[in-house]
């Protein structure tokens, strides 16, 4: 599952939230919570329209999740 995991970050220069979670050894939910809360990187949702069925539509740009993991000094449990 890892490997699956990095592989369509790196292709897709995007994670979802099970695969932010993945990374930094959490639980979805977790991740989740940081929205609600205003926390976490920053992120872009899809509308329900634009994204096949089983597709995520919560995304995290690769590039400001490694900036904001740079600038909140994070050290991913799973890095790249």
């Amino acid at each position: 599952m890892k490997d699956k995991i990095l592989k369509t970050a790196a292709k897709d220069k995007f994670l979802s939230t099970d695969q932010l979670a993945h990374r930094y050894g959490m639980h979805p939910d977790s991740i989740r919570r940081w929205r609600y809360k205003g926390i976490g990187p920053e992120y872009y949702e899809l509308p329900i329209f634009a994204v096949s069925y089983g597709d995520p539509r919560v995304r995290y740009d690769l590039h400001k999740v490694l900036a904001w993991e740079e600038a909140n000094g994070i050290t991913p449990i799973e890095p790249f």
